[in-house]
């Protein structure tokens, strides 16, 4: 919880810094349908950057000889989040860099982070401990909490990328 507070901070203090620097540029317009498929298309990226990245790091692992399933899963989570954190990031920069526009990929990626870590937050609330939904939750309600769990790392990095955004 310490560590996602912290990431949210370092967020904040980034995003100050950076509109402090493009106020001596003027900003393109926000484009609405441009940060619509930021977030959507990221999110989606997202979720295939942690399965894949999820899969090669839990068959790294048991290729090295481990057959201890705990540290299989944690090292799956791991490279997951790496691989996941990536896509997202990388799709957001692509769409957001379309056209006569740019930004910055570090503060697109630290929001990403910022993103996962409030999405863990509120997976955590919602899901407990465990990270399982309860025995009662519906298809549709567990459909619409993983949507918003894999949302909020897309978001991040939008608002990483829109905060640094600027014509070349």
């Amino acid at each position: 919880m310490r560590a996602a507070r912290l990431a949210m901070v370092m967020l904040a203090l980034v995003a100050t810094a950076r509109a402090a620097e493009g106020q001596q540029q003027p900003k393109p317009r926000l484009e609405p349908a441009r940060v619509a498929g930021e977030v959507v298309l990221g999110a989606y990226a997202g979720i295939g950057g942690f399965i894949i990245g999820r899969y090669v790091g839990e068959e790294i692992v048991q290729r090295l000889g481990s057959e201890h399933e705990p540290t299989i899963r944690q090292v799956g989570f791991a490279t997951g989040t790496i691989g996941g954190g990536l896509a997202t990031a990388g799709v957001v920069y692509g769409i957001g860099s379309l056209g006569d526009q740019s930004g910055d990929f570090d503060a697109t990626a630290l929001g990403a982070g910022v993103g996962f870590a409030a999405s863990m937050a509120l997976a955590r609330v919602l899901l407990g401990p465990e990270l399982n939904p309860p025995s009662g939750m519906r298809t549709r309600g567990r459909w619409a909490t993983a949507n918003l769990i894999a949302l909020l790392p897309a978001v991040g990095a939008s608002i990483g990328f829109n905060s640094t955004r600027r014509s070349p």
